[in-house]
């Protein structure tokens, strides 16, 4: 790749990895609002503490 190539994939890749970020900023803020995707992760998370075996189970 020449130097011009280069720098184009250089630039192309850290845009796409900030809208990668924002995306991602703005998504995970909008779940934390979300009372009921919050009540479905809660019931997920204590469906897998209850599937985890205990080191007391012997």
């Amino acid at each position: 790749m020449t130097s011009t190539q280069t720098r184009r994939f250089v630039i192309v890749f850290v845009a796409l990895m900030l809208g990668l970020s924002v995306l991602a900023t703005v998504l995970i803020t909008r779940g934390w609002g979300d009372d009921e995707l919050q009540e479905q992760v809660g019931e997920i998370e204590r469906d897998r503490r209850e599937a985890m075996p205990r080191l007391d189970d012997g």
